[in-house]
């Protein structure tokens, strides 16, 4: 039997927006497997995320994407996970440097990527309070945020930031692999077949119950993403390379 040699290329763990990469991913089964594998783990904090002090301002998050690609390994490619934001900044930025990026999972995102976000109700509910209707896709991703012990002013100044716009063209350009995963349950991401049609190289995976906030701890999705980006050292029963 030839022993596999450890993949050197490192990956990235996104959170969403509202978390951190400790409340997302830190002792997580799928940081444990990766790194398990043999491979390096990049973890981070999104821009205007995290402990330490945080910009208030919502323009100064107007140019997030590239933000972000300032604190990623530099000169490498790398494979990245991304849950909500953090899965639509991965896109943005393996769509502005196809050569940076070669798998990429992506969950909760689907044909919201190609709508505005819905910053300013959003904020509202951050720091005023939920609204005895709100929704329950709303009143989860505020209760998750709440909870993270992040800057509330400086989430609701990443979510009210100049919107970027992704289009359908823009995404034509990445060259990574990547694996789109939602749940059925999920009310935010929308449907996927917009997106993974964008996608030169597309994989999806539709999660039977799963809703927007608990996909990123799912086993299901770090089931999937472990298969996908480990193909040699894991195998997940449906899935193949």
């Amino acid at each position: 039997m030839t022993e596999h040699q450890a993949d050197p290329t490192p990956v990235v763990l996104l959170h969403g927006w509202g978390g951190t990469y400790q409340t997302t991913w830190s002792g997580s089964v799928l940081e444990r497997g990766l790194r398990a594998a043999g491979r390096t783990v990049a973890g981070l904090d999104l821009p205007g995320h995290g402990p330490g002090p945080v910009s208030h301002e919502p323009k100064d998050y107007e140019l997030i994407a590239s933000q972000l690609a300032m604190i990623l390994p530099h000169a490498v490619v790398m494979d990245g996970v991304g849950f909500s934001l953090g899965g639509k900044l991965l896109l943005q930025l393996a769509a502005d440097h196809p050569g940076r990026f070669r798998r990429l999972v992506i969950g909760g995102v689907g044909a919201n990527l190609f709508r505005p976000e819905n910053g300013e109700a959003t904020s509202k509910a951050l720091l005023e309070g939920l609204a005895p209707d709100a929704p329950p896709v709303l009143r989860s991703v505020i209760e998750e945020a709440r909870a993270s012990g992040n800057d509330p002013l400086g989430l609701s100044a990443v979510i009210r930031r100049p919107p970027r716009t992704v289009t359908a063209e823009d995404l034509r350009a990445i060259r990574a692999a990547v694996l789109l995963v939602v749940g059925t349950d999920d009310g935010i991401a929308g449907p996927l077949g917009p997106l993974a049609d964008s996608l030169p190289r597309a994989r999806t995976a539709v999660v039977e119950g799963l809703d927007h906030t608990s996909t990123p701890s799912s086993p299901e999705f770090q089931d999937l993403a472990l298969a996908f980006l480990c193909p040699s050292s894991i195998t997940t029963p449906g899935e193949s390379e």
